[in-house]
């Protein structure tokens, strides 16, 4: 989250495709109605990354984030741009374990496959955490909402779509699961939640694809009867700004949202400063990482506030 002046030039924020007639179609991703195709990888953390262009140099590696409202930039890839920040703009970046202010900077061109965002502003990180040692930056909700975006898992890529190319498709085989926006804090842009279930306890989640793993908080991992379990090791998360100490770990056998299930995922349990920003640190919350959805294909139809998640045989002969 990133909360920047209130005027249109200093804006850290926006939203996020050809039409099918034939009735009771399911468009694969394959179709080239696309905006943009690029290749995607998952790191061995969960996080989805793309290559894109940064004024027609690159290619440089940006981590895909639903739960930032901004963008960002680190350091050491301004330095390689020669780029320098804007004097007297700075922006609040509230991220997962720590909170802080830093200097933002003007783009001229950032290009993701044939999709370009012009005359961009970006917040300025250093970069120095363990999550943030194989980038070069996070796309967030400031990009990512001016379409539909669509993940083929097996091909390994990434489509931008308009929104109404998303909204004219019968997705048959798909489940779709509601997006609930929320304004949190002052935000310029909403960030997203779902609810799941756990052990047969409805727990409501921040849908952010810039983690890697999926957390719980305290009281959520309390309404499950969990306690305070402790990870029996030293161990920390680390963010885009800051790390903070691991407290323990949930496996669980089964986690279902709508017609969705997924087996075997494991939950962390830590006391992030993000559950605090969220104004949810007494309330049941867990975080959604990438992990949880890039075993499927999916689709992230912002304007419409849901998610087209590809079901498994399994799901469908359930």
């Amino acid at each position: 989250m990133c909360r920047l002046p209130h005027s249109r030039a200093h804006r850290l924020s926006a939203s996020v495709l050809v039409t099918c007639v034939v009735a009771g179609c399911a468009q694969p991703l394959a179709f080239d109605g696309a905006l943009a195709v690029t290749p995607y990888d998952v790191q061995p953390s969960g996080r989805i990354v793309v290559d894109i262009q940064v004024n027609d140099r690159g290619p440089f590696r940006f981590a895909i984030d639903t739960a930032a409202t901004g963008s960002f930039v680190f350091s050491r890839t301004l330095d390689e741009l020669a780029l320098e920040s804007i004097p007297g703009i700075t922006a609040t970046v509230h991220g997962a374990v720590a909170s802080g202010i830093f200097p933002v900077v003007r783009i001229d061109r950032i290009a993701i496959g044939r999709q370009v965002w012009a005359d961009a502003l970006l917040v300025e990180l250093p970069g120095d955490t363990d999550a943030t040692s194989t980038l070069d930056g996070i796309l967030g909700a400031d990009f990512l909402e001016r379409y539909s975006v669509g993940f083929a898992r097996e091909e390994g890529l990434l489509r931008l779509y308009r929104p109404q190319t998303i909204a004219n498709r019968n997705y048959r085989g798909w489940a779709s699961v509601h997006l609930e926006p929320r304004i949190i804090g002052g935000t310029q842009e909403p960030l997203r939640y779902l609810d799941i279930e756990i052990a047969g306890r409805v727990v409501p989640a921040l849908f952010d694809l810039g983690s890697g793993i999926s957390v719980l908080n305290f009281p959520a991992a309390r309404s499950l009867r969990l306690g305070t379990m402790r990870t029996g090791q030293e161990a920390e998360l680390s963010g885009a700004v800051g790390s903070e100490p691991l407290i323990g770990r949930l496996g669980s056998e089964d986690v279902q949202t709508d017609q969705i299930r997924w087996r075997n995922e494991t939950f962390l349990i830590a006391d992030l400063e993000i559950f605090s920003t969220l104004e949810t640190a007494d309330r049941p919350l867990a975080i959604l990482g990438s992990g949880l959805f890039n075993q499927r294909d999916f689709i992230i139809d912002f304007a419409r506030n849901r998610l087209l998640i590809k079901e498994s045989m399994m799901e469908q002969n359930d």
